[in-house]
């Protein structure tokens, strides 16, 4: 079922990108040299079309940084799991169009959600949760609000990412959607997706919940941010066109280091 959610993610980015070509699967090298295993700190050069926006972007997490290498190539430097270094705002709590965890389907998979008496929420238990709670990973959905998610447990990590912020926020916890690109080792190459999981405020700083990834046994997971869905409402397309134009055009010369 894992497995199975996050291949369904990665075609779902595939399908939509008869009209956004980045958002499929993402073109990617490994330098000559390097071979497998990778460290748990990788460089790549990144071809892009906006440069600029993207290294402006990118200058909001801890963990990744960039370098101008030519008119469209960007030098990259990350960690697996890039930190957000932005202050929680009041739209990271409250109920929206998209994040409507106030509607009855949301909450009645919210009252799903147990912990024993006096336990703290831990943010691996909203991945396992959201995750066994879909039951059927698809890609026949485009971008669903989360109490249609929630009624039709179905959907590609599009889905996940708004029902893991929904379940988030309900628990009081202040959370996003993000929409980026995973690089993934696998045993024998390393690959890479448009993607989309939730950034999650716990323990006083922000921490990625990927519910579409969690349990697959991936070597690896590099998470490479673009932008935030800023605009939660009716209009929320928006944001996810200013995303996807921030999405790498490819992956290149990649090596730890």
């Amino acid at each position: 079922m894992r497995i199975t959610a996050w291949l369904i993610c990665c075609w779902s980015w595939g399908a939509f990108a008869q009209t956004v070509p980045s958002m499929a699967q993402l073109s990617i090298a490994l330098k000559p040299e390097q071979s497998l295993p990778l460290s748990s700190e990788i460089r790549f050069e990144l071809e892009t079309r906006n440069p600029e926006a993207i290294a402006a972007a990118l200058r909001e997490w801890q963990g990744v940084t960039t370098a101008p290498v030519s008119d469209n190539v960007l030098a990259v430097t990350m960690k697996a799991q890039p930190q957000y270094t932005g202050s929680v705002q009041e739209q990271h709590s409250k109920a929206s169009f998209v994040v409507d965890f106030d509607e009855s389907a949301t909450q009645e998979f919210v009252a799903g959600f147990k912990t024993l008496p006096g336990e703290a929420v831990r943010l691996e238990q909203l991945a396992e949760y959201v995750s066994e709670f879909m039951v059927n990973p698809t890609s026949i959905h485009g971008f669903n609000i989360a109490s249609v998610v929630a009624a039709q447990q179905s959907g590609d990590c599009t889905e996940y990412a708004v029902l893991s912020t929904a379940l988030a926020r309900a628990l009081g916890l202040p959370a996003r959607v993000i929409v980026g690109s995973v690089i993934v080792e696998l045993p024998d190459e390393v690959v890479a997706y448009g993607h989309a999981w939730a950034e999650v405020w716990h323990n006083e700083r922000w921490n990625i919940v990927d519910a579409a990834l969690y349990g697959a046994g991936f070597a690896q997971a590099f998470y490479l941010p673009a932008s935030d869905l800023a605009k939660e409402g009716p209009g929320y397309s928006m944001s996810v066109i200013n995303a996807v134009n921030l999405m790498p055009v490819k992956i290149r010369q990649l090596s730890s280091i």
